[in-house]
């Protein structure tokens, strides 16, 4: 279930999600920085040491198939893949990113 559409909003720092459903939700950089599902930053936040980033920029979006997208931030990072459920589930849970009409 992949979103319809991904707007870079880059002076707010946030990426805009549209779903076929007419769910929309804006997440913040950092919000998806702080939630990468990669192993190593699911280990750091296990062991209480993530959210390190600070100020953190979007450098590039890489779609990986059907599944998901990879998100390249500003500090290097690049080994999370973002599948769909996982970041739909992500934006609903985060109150603040749900875009009203």
């Amino acid at each position: 279930m992949a979103p319809e559409s991904i707007v870079d909003h880059r002076a707010r720092a946030a990426l805009e999600f549209c779903w076929g459903d007419g769910e929309r939700y804006l997440a913040t950089y950092q919000l998806l920085r702080d939630s990468c599902p990669c192993a190593d930053c699911k280990a750091l936040r296990a062991a209480g040491r993530g959210g390190d980033a600070v100020d953190v920029q979007l450098a590039d979006i890489q779609p990986v198939g059907a599944y998901g997208v990879q998100f390249v931030f500003s500090d290097g990072h690049d080994r999370g893949i973002f599948p769909w459920g996982f970041l739909k589930e992500l934006l609903e849970e985060d109150v603040q990113s749900a875009v009203t009409p």
